[in-house]
């Protein structure tokens, strides 16, 4: 079984992924591929899955290569993890809008900086899935880069008819509240549904009774004990859910949050842009970190993650039964989400593949937030198909928070200067 990771040099996912991997023990026998543009961290990886076979006495071969066709040829598995153009346009995808008033948390996932993300992804992607379907047809695309929705919904348009988009924070923040609540998480029992990173716990329940009443009767003690809490308390008292993203993410998704720095900094507590510095700072305490389990002065933990992707290859290699979350195209799963959309629900895991589970009718609350997201999935990637500047523009301006801010001329203004500072990927953009 060949699996091919396409942004092989990710300190953040390789390392981790390739440890889940080689918990179980139907996937001792692998043959890895790293695919990357800087060789450099391509190979640090690979050194340290090679230290990774050798503790562990295994015979599962690792390789790499900068030839994109190359490593996915005869892949079974497609591991996508990249970001096109680095740290320095994650600044600029937050330092822009804020010199214009919208303040984004994050902006990998909507509005402006997702937008951006998505014009630099696309030709990859285009590439990705060109060579996937001429040289491993059989292939799944496991798709953990963000914007996640948006890129699955592109590499699903481009035939890939085997992409999942895989998060990691459903089956982790109810562990979290589990924790709040002095309660073990595996007696947790949950439901959840809609988009990515605004997907909802439609049903939290503990021995049969709903964990909401016990959450709000703690709801200040919470908030004070974790103030970035507040946006998810208010959140669940104002549409009926408990938001499964992180608080950072929250208030940059809604109209309400992020009118002002004050506002989003202080009373949400929430920094500005804290995603760009919070990767920036854990993606080189994870290099030091590889550099020192390359060399043996760091152990190596092997304990398996919550991540989804291994359990995935497993199942469909082993039959073994298993239930995730995805990222799929909806198709009725979601009645009450256009049909076209990219949902997160659950999924059934076999050797038959990954089979979406229906989920019916989210409360309408709830569904209401996530159609501006929705619409602006839809444009961004008409946008990206067509390479229309015009339609980009679009997009932003359909984004809750971009428009509780600017008017449609400083939308405008934003755009350009963002353009501009990526005019290296919109040299065919009309």
């Amino acid at each position: 079984m060949k699996i091919t990771f396409i942004g092989g040099g990710s300190a953040k996912f390789v390392a981790g992924l390739t440890r889940d991997l080689f918990m179980f023990d139907a996937l001792r026998d692998i043959e890895i591929c790293l695919m990357d543009i800087q060789p450099d961290r391509m190979v640090r990886s690979e050194k340290l899955i090679q230290r990774m076979i050798g503790e562990l006495k295994i015979s599962a071969k690792v390789s790499c290569t900068s030839d994109q066709r190359q490593a996915v040829s005869g892949a079974d598995f497609v591991i996508l993890t990249i970001m096109v153009g680095g740290f320095k346009h994650y600044e600029s995808d937050g330092s822009i809008p804020v010199k214009y008033g919208v303040l984004p948390t994050v902006g990998d996932t909507i509005g402006p900086g997702a937008v951006m993300r998505m014009i630099r992804t696309a030709p990859v992607l285009e590439e990705l899935a060109r060579n996937v379907r001429e040289t491993a047809p059989k292939a799944w695309i496991l798709n953990y880069t963000n914007p996640m929705a948006m890129v699955t919904w592109l590499l699903l348009h481009h035939g890939c008819l085997q992409t999942v988009g895989l998060c990691h924070s459903i089956q982790h923040e109810y562990r979290n509240l589990a924790r709040w609540l002095g309660i073990q998480p595996e007696e947790v029992q949950y439901t959840a549904g809609g988009i990515n990173h605004i997907d909802f716990y439609l049903t939290l329940t503990h021995r049969g009774e709903s964990l909401y009443p016990k959450l709000l009767a703690r709801k200040e003690e919470l908030i004070k004990a974790h103030p970035d809490s507040r946006v998810k308390f208010e959140l669940l008292e104002s549409l009926g859910g408990w938001p499964a993203e992180g608080p950072q993410h929250q208030t940059e998704y809604y109209p309400w949050f992020r009118k002002n720095a004050t506002m989003g900094e202080q009373d949400y507590a929430c920094q500005t842009m804290w995603g760009y510095h919070f990767d920036q700072k854990i993606n080189k305490e994870l290099g030091q970190i590889v550099d020192e389990q390359i060399a043996g002065t760091r152990p190596i933990k092997y304990q398996k993650s919550v991540e989804y992707g291994a359990n995935i290859v497993n199942s469909m290699r082993t039959g073994e039964n298993g239930l995730i979350y995805g990222n799929v195209r909806n198709h009725g799963l979601i009645e009450n989400l256009p049909r076209q959309a990219v949902v997160e629900t659950p999924c059934h895991v076999d050797v038959n593949g990954v089979q979406p589970c229906r989920v019916g009718m989210v409360p309408w609350p709830l569904a209401a937030v996530m159609m501006p997201h929705i619409m602006g999935h839809q444009m961004t990637v008409d946008a990206v198909l067509e390479k229309n500047r015009t339609k980009a523009v679009q997009a932003m301006q359909s984004d809750a928070l971009t428009g509780a801010i600017l008017t449609l001329p400083q939308i405008k203004a934003m755009a350009e200067e963002l353009f501009a500072a990526n005019a290296d990927y919109m040299q065919d953009w009309r």
